[in-house]
């Protein structure tokens, strides 16, 4: 993230929420803002859910595998924001910029979360 994002980020999050901003419709949002932080909420839910599950799984694994898993993770949240970076660089400096790195990081978290998952239903767990 650069410089100038950080310092809007902070900028942004230091500024008391109107009503408008505070209660997005999420299911119809109507400006760029609202589409931004919209997409961004949804992301943060979906890696909630992604730690969850890691958690899990974690849990059931042996000390081996665990380790290995935790280098899979790595490799993975390492892909992740690089192929996001790089689909947003598209967009740099426009005000969907924002957006484009959320969604990205929506759907491949998304993916993850589904690989997650099948590993935890494994029956060779």
């Amino acid at each position: 993230m650069g410089l100038r994002y950080l310092f809007i980020l902070i900028f942004v999050a230091s500024c008391p929420l109107t009503p408008a901003i505070a209660a997005q419709d999420c299911k119809n949002p109507q400006t760029q803002i609202a589409m931004n932080i919209c997409s961004q909420e949804e992301y943060e839910r979906e890696g909630i859910r992604l730690n969850k599950n890691y958690k899990e799984l974690v849990a059931k694994l042996d000390a081996s595998r665990r380790t290995q898993l935790k280098e899979v993770q790595l490799a993975w949240i390492k892909f992740r924001d690089l192929q996001c970076k790089y689909d947003a660089s598209l967009y740099e400096g426009g005000s969907m910029q924002p957006l484009i790195q959320a969604n990205c990081l929506l759907y491949i978290t998304k993916q993850r979360n589904k690989d997650i998952k099948a590993m935890l239903d494994d029956p060779l767990l």
